[in-house]
C-alpha cells in the first residue's frame, strides 16, 4: 500500500476542520442567538469561514516548513500525529465553547483563564453535577474519537513534488494572512458585522481563546507610561481631563464635618451575595418564594433593583468594590504585595475601625488571606475558622453553609466594646454545584414567572439555593433588629453577579437582566440620610462605598469614582465592564438606549442623549485612570523594596 503524501494529509485536515467549525458555528448561532437579518447571517458565516481558513493555515504552515527544511527526513507519520492532535483539540474546545455559552451566555473571554484559579476541584465538581455539561463532555469524546478515525482513512492520492510544496506554501501564507488588503484578517475585522451577538460568535473557539488571552494580558499590570501609550493619551493631566475631573469635580473629595458621626461611629456589615440577581428577586411571590424571610426587610428598608455589578465574576467584583479595579486578579499579580491607596476601607481604618473579611470559602482562594490583610483588613476569617468554631464540616463544595456564616458574625463581631467594626462578608452557597443542609426544605417555586417550564428541576434547585442564602440574610437582619445593636449597625447587601446560565438573556429586551443585581441598605434612623429617596434610581457597585462614607464618616477623603445615592439624580448612571450602561430611562449597549416598563423589561429603542454619551466616554477614561494609578503604585512599591 502506498504511503500517504503530505499534501493528501493537508487536504483531509482542511476539509474535516472546515466541517467541524461550520457545524459548531451553526449550533452556537441558532442555539443562543435569534432575530438575525439574512445579510448579517451571510456576512457572519463568510467572516467565520475566513477565520477558519486562517486557523487551518496557521496550523499547517509550521508542519510544512519543518518538513521542507528537514529535507523530508521527518517521517510524514509524525506530522500525521501532530494533525490528529490538533483535530482533537479543536473538537474538544468546540464543545467546551458551546458549554461556556450555556453557562456564561458569551464566547470565551478573560474569565475563562480564571476558572482554574477558582478551584480546579470545585469547578470539576460543578461540571460533574450538571447533566447537560456531562452530556456535552460525552459527546465531545465520542466526536473526537470519530473524527480521528475518519482522518486516518485514506481518501486522496496526491504526489508530493517541489512544485506542489511551493504552491502549498504560497497558499498557506495567503490564507494565514487572511486578506489581500493593507491589513491582515484580525479581531478588528469582526466590527463589520453590526449584530453584536454574531460579531462575537462568528470566531471559532481557538481564535476566541487566542483573543481572550490577549485581553487577559491587557488586564495584567504594566507601567503607567505603557497605560498612557496603549490608550494614546499624552499625559496624566490629559487623562484626568478626559475622565471628567477638574477643579469643580476633583479626583479626591471629602465628606462633610459631622460632630455626631465623630462620636457615634456605627458598625457596618457589607454582604456580597453569590449570584444575587435582580431578575430573580423581581418576581418574588407567594407561589415563588425566592426571598424568604428577607422579603419583609426589602419592604421595610431600602431595596434597589436597578443596579449593575461593575464586574461579572466573584473575584473581579470583590476587587472592583474594594479597589475600584478594572484590572483582573490583582491578588495573584505582581502587585499582590502592594498596599494600594485606592483600598475602599482605608477611610474606616483611619477612623479607628476594626476590619474583617469574612468568607464562607477558603481563605487561600485567590491568595485572599495574604492579599487582603496586606491591604488593611485586621483579619481574614475563612471556611476553616468558621467550621472549627462550630465544630462541624459542611458538605458544600464552595464554603460553609450561609446560615453558619451569619451566625458566626452574630456571635463573634458584636462584642468589641466601644470599637466599631467593618465586616466585608462573602456568601458561597448559591454557587453550583448546589449543596444545602440536609434539613433544608424547598420553598414554593414557580418557574413560569421567568418564562420557563416548571418541569425544569435543575432551575428549581438554583432558585432553592437563591432562597436559602437570601433567607439566611433575612434571618440575620431579623436577629439584628431585635438586638441591642440595631441602632448602631448599618447593613449593606448586593450581588457579585447574576445567576449565570439561568437564562440566555440574549434578546435586547433582556439586556438589563444580564448584569443587574440588587442593592439593599438597612440604616438606623439616626444615621439615615436617604429618607424620601426614589428606589427607582439607577447605579452600580462603584456608588456603594461613596454612599457609606457619607452615611458614616466625618471629613473622610476618598477617590471620586462613584456617586453617593443621596446625591443621585436622573442624569446619573451605572455601568458594567462589558460596556453596558444603566440610565434612569433605560439600558444601553454604548450605542443604543433601550427604554423599559415597570418590570424592567426593555420595550422600545431610543436615542442616547448628549449627556448620556458624555457619561459613557468619561467612564471609559475613569477606568483607564484607575488602571494608571494601580500600575503607578505597583511601580513605586517595587522601587521602594528593590524588586
Amino acid at each position: 500500500m502506498k504511503k500517504e503524501s503530505l499534501n493528501a494529509l493537508f487536504l483531509k485536515f482542511f476539509i474535516i476542520v472546515l466541517i467541524i467549525l461550520f457545524f459548531t458555528r451553526v449550533a452556537i448561532f441558532f442555539s443562543f442567538g435569534s432575530g438575525f437579518k439574512t445579510n448579517e447571517l451571510i456576512n457572519a458565516f463568510w467572516l467565520g469561514f475566513r477565520f477558519d481558513l486562517k486557523l487551518i493555515a496557521t496550523a499547517l504552515l509550521p508542519a510544512l516548513l519543518i518538513y521542507i527544511l528537514s529535507f523530508k527526513k521527518i517521517p510524514v507519520k509524525f506530522i500525521d500525529i501532530y494533525l490528529q492532535t490538533i483535530l482533537v483539540v479543536i473538537v474538544i474546545f468546540s464543545f467546551i465553547n458551546y458549554g461556556y455559552y450555556e453557562f456564561f451566555n458569551q464566547p470565551f473571554n478573560a474569565i475563562f483563564f480564571g476558572i482554574v484559579n477558582d478551584g480546579t476541584k470545585e469547578v470539576l465538581k460543578s461540571i460533574v453535577s450538571n447533566k447537560r455539561m456531562l452530556l456535552l463532555a460525552f459527546l465531545a469524546i465520542v466526536t473526537a474519537y470519530v473524527t480521528v478515525r475518519l482522518f486516518r482513512k485514506k481518501y486522496f492520492f496526491i504526489k508530493d513534488t517541489p512544485v506542489s510544496f511551493i504552491v502549498s506554501f504560497i497558499l498557506l501564507i495567503f490564507l494565514a494572512r487572511g486578506s489581500l488588503g493593507t491589513f491582515p484578517l484580525s479581531k478588528k475585522t469582526i466590527n463589520s458585522v453590526d449584530n453584536k451577538f454574531l460579531s462575537q460568535a462568528l470566531l471559532n473557539p481557538i481564535w476566541q481563546l487566542y483573543y481572550a488571552y490577549g485581553d487577559l494580558k491587557l488586564n495584567r499590570l504594566t507601567s503607567p507610561k505603557k497605560v498612557l501609550k496603549r490608550y494614546k493619551i499624552k499625559s496624566y493631566e490629559e487623562l484626568l481631563q478626559k475622565a471628567g475631573f477638574n477643579a469643580r469635580n476633583p479626583l479626591l473629595v471629602a465628606t462633610k464635618k459631622d460632630a455626631f458621626l465623630e462620636k457615634n461611629r456605627p458598625n457596618i456589615v457589607f454582604v456580597l451575595m453569590e449570584s444575587w440577581s435582580s431578575y430573580i428577586a423581581l418576581f418574588n411571590a407567594k407561589d415563588n418564594d425566592v426571598l424568604g424571610s428577607f422579603a419583609k426587610h426589602a419592604k421595610q428598608d431600602y431595596f434597589f433593583l436597578k443596579f449593575f455589578s461593575n464586574a461579572y465574576g466573584t473575584n473581579p467584583t470583590i476587587e472592583a468594590l474594594l479597589l475600584n479595579s478594572p484590572v483582573k486578579d490583582l491578588s495573584q499579580s505582581k502587585g499582590k504585595d502592594t498596599k494600594f491607596s485606592l483600598f475602599a476601607l482605608k477611610p474606616y481604618i483611619e477612623k479607628g475601625y476594626k476590619t474583617f473579611f469574612i468568607s464562607g470559602g477558603s481563605s487561600s482562594w485567590r491568595n485572599h488571606n495574604d492579599f487582603w490583610t496586606k491591604q488593611g483588613f485586621d483579619r481574614y476569617i475563612g471556611r476553616a475558622s468558621i467550621e472549627e468554631y462550630f465544630k462541624t464540616r459542611c458538605d458544600n463544595t464552595w464554603g460553609v453553609y450561609d446560615e453558619l456564616l451569619f451566625k458566626y458574625i452574630e456571635q463573634n463581631l458584636f462584642n468589641n466594646g466601644n470599637e466599631p467594626f467593618f465586616a466585608f462578608v462573602l456568601t458561597t452557597n448559591n454557587h453550583p454545584p448546589v449543596e444545602l443542609p440536609k434539613n433544608f426544605k424547598m420553598p414554593k417555586i414557580n418557574l413560569n414567572y421567568y418564562g420557563l417550564s416548571n418541569d425544569d428541576e435543575e432551575k428549581k434547585i438554583r432558585l432553592g439555593a437563591y432562597h436559602y442564602q437570601t433567607n439566611a440574610l433575612g434571618e440575620f437582619l431579623t436577629w439584628l433588629k431585635h438586638s441591642k445593636y440595631k441602632d448602631n449597625t448599618i447593613v449593606v447587601a448586593t450581588g457579585d453577579h447574576i445567576i449565570k446560565g439561568f437564562k440566555d438573556y440574549k434578546l435586547p429586551k433582556e439586556l438589563f437582566y444580564k448584569y443587574a443585581v440588587p442593592l439593599y441598605l438597612y440604616v438606623p434612623q439616626k444615621y439615615d440620610k436617604l429618607k424620601n429617596i426614589d428606589t427607582n434610581i439607577v447605579g452600580s457597585h462603584n456608588d456603594i462605598f461613596p454612599t457609606l462614607y457619607h452615611l458614616t464618616l466625618s471629613q473622610a477623603t476618598y477617590y471620586n469614582f462613584g456617586t453617593p445615592l443621596m446625591q443621585k439624580d436622573k442624569e446619573t448612571f451605572g455601568w458594567n465592564e462589558y460596556k453596558r450602561y444603566i440610565f434612569y430611562s433605560g439600558v444601553s449597549d454604548g450605542k443604543k438606549l433601550y427604554g423599559w416598563d415597570k418590570n424592567l423589561t426593555v420595550k422600545k429603542e431610543i436615542m442616547l442623549n448628549k449627556m448620556q454619551k458624555k457619561r459613557i466616554i468619561e467612564q471609559k477614561y475613569k477606568n483607564i485612570l484607575i488602571e494608571y494609578l494601580l500600575n503607578d503604585e505597583v511601580k513605586n512599591s517595587h522601587r521602594q523594596f528593590g524588586k
